[in-house]
């Protein structure tokens, strides 16, 4: 059997650049352009063409957001390309909620393949409960896929009060037990939960052979040495019955296509497994159907994005936004205190990592270039934090956890008006040592007292608890 898999597309439909941009024509004069609809449509054609009839295409969540094909059509492209790529089943990402699970119903009706999640509850949403099933069963082979989400798609989405989340590991025991006591063996995942994350399930679980993941949007590499790639594909994990569960992810946008090939052995578990991440790079031809697809609904929203709204004299880079402090990080912040410059009293800004998007290309900065770096519809909010409170919450983010929710975090953070000391190498749990914030009058940084008071500006998601900072 041949799993081809992507996972946290994010819309980005046409070809794009390191940054996550759309491309420019110097980008493909540079050999920097990846991706895009077209391309991905052609690689999956191709796969299937490779080992007809024993081919499962897999989307691993986040289809949702990211450009501007769909900002301005919430989804009703994403299904024409979905269904044009004919994936064979998909599990849901956080970011499907991002207008509220009664739009993700109405979007889930128009796709042409199952969906499967097993530690969510829709019952409160039953246009959408009844689409979603724990798992699916591809009969021709016997194999049964399982889906699962992060358990913290409660805080860092949209999904609303009427939709839960559990822990993954215990859901998905409680389904392979049931499929195996059905007489089904060949029992596989399909998860939004994050690379690590992942490597947790396979460890707490029994009777799993693979998780094919996404959310992290984590590169594997065949050779872990490669300097991005942060493991091997596929990474095997140990479960509580002993045995291996294989673990693969690919990246994210379609710059790469998973591919594995798995022979089952009698016991239903993996006999051999072999495979690649495929790059979607320019030597990929394009699908001509599909390529004509994205080039219509261009032209009609580049009547809208085109616009020019600013000039950068250099690129503002974002490959480092959920490591340390990046440009396109320092942009963002700095233009949130610039929009309180009248409001002294507002002393920094803070958003997080993942909310960056895209980077600014040096040059012209257009309508699309600054939605792509910014793509959520998010609102301006001042709040006001203790220097203890301030203290408390970059010791959480380092730490990877609000420690008084119990919240994982797993994103980082960038600011403006602050400076923030700290040792990521730190042998302790303590990693932060010092944090310095604008004086009042802007013209120098104090040391954060606290027992004191002060005002920040961030997004809307963040002051209501979004990604657990606050």
């Amino acid at each position: 059997i041949s799993i081809a898999h992507v996972n946290d597309v994010h819309a980005h439909y046409s070809p794009f650049n390191r940054q996550g941009n759309t491309c420019t024509q110097d980008d493909i004069d540079a050999g920097h352009c990846y991706g895009g609809a077209a391309r991905m449509a052609t690689v999956f054609k191709t796969l299937r063409k490779r080992n007809p009839g024993h081919t499962y295409s897999l989307m691993a969540g986040d289809e949702f957001q990211g450009t501007d094909f769909y900002t301005y059509t919430k989804g009703a492209i994403s299904a024409k390309v979905m269904n044009y790529i004919g994936y064979d089943l998909m599990t849901i990402g956080n970011h499907e909620f991002d207008e509220g699970p009664e739009h993700l119903a109405k979007f889930f009706q128009e796709l042409r393949f199952p969906k499967v999640c097993a530690n969510a509850n829709f019952r409160g949403v039953p246009e959408l409960d009844d689409q979603v099933r724990p798992y699916h069963i591809f009969k021709e082979h016997s194999l049964a896929v399982i889906g699962y989400i992060t358990k913290a798609t409660g805080y860092i989405s949209s999904a609303g009060p009427l939709v839960s989340f559990g822990d993954p590991a215990p859901a998905v025991q409680r389904v392979i037990d049931r499929l195996r006591s059905k007489g089904i063996k060949r029992i596989i995942a399909l998860s939004h939960n994050g690379y690590e994350e992942d490597m947790e399930v396979a460890r707490r679980t029994r009777g799993l052979s693979l998780i094919v993941g996404g959310h992290t949007h984590t590169y594997l590499s065949m050779r872990p040495d490669e300097p991005e790639s942060k493991g091997l594909y596929p990474t095997p994990v140990k479960g509580t019955d002993g045995l291996t569960t294989y673990v693969v992810q690919a990246k994210a946008f379609g710059e790469y296509i998973g591919i594995l090939d798995v022979t089952f052995n009698d016991h239903g578990r993996i006999d051999s497994i072999s495979g690649a991440p495929i790059h979607v790079e320019l030597d990929v031809p394009e699908d001509r159907e599909m390529a004509q697809m994205v080039q219509g609904w261009r032209k009609e929203l580049d009547v809208i994005t085109m616009k020019e709204v600013g000039r950068a004299r250099a690129e503002f880079d974002r490959t480092s936004c959920q490591t340390g402090e990046c440009q396109a990080g320092n942009l963002v912040t700095d233009s949130f205190l610039y929009s309180r410059r009248a409001h002294p009293d507002v002393r920094a800004a803070f958003i997080d990592a993942g909310s960056v998007r895209a980077g600014i290309p040096k040059g012209v900065i257009r309508l699309k270039d600054a939605k792509e770096a910014m793509p959520f519809d998010n609102a301006l909010v001042d709040i006001t934090m203790t220097g203890r409170q301030l203290y408390q919450m970059f010791e959480d983010i380092l730490a990877k956890e609000n420690r008084e929710s119990g919240r994982a975090i797993s994103t980082f953070i960038q600011v403006s008006g602050l400076i923030v000391e700290y040792n990521p190498r730190s042998s302790t749990k303590r990693q932060l040592s010092s944090i310095n914030v604008h004086s009042l009058d802007k013209n120098d940084f104090e040391d954060v007292d606290p027992a004191a008071t002060y005002t920040l500006v961030t997004t809307d998601y963040l002051a209501r608890g979004g990604d657990g900072f606050l």
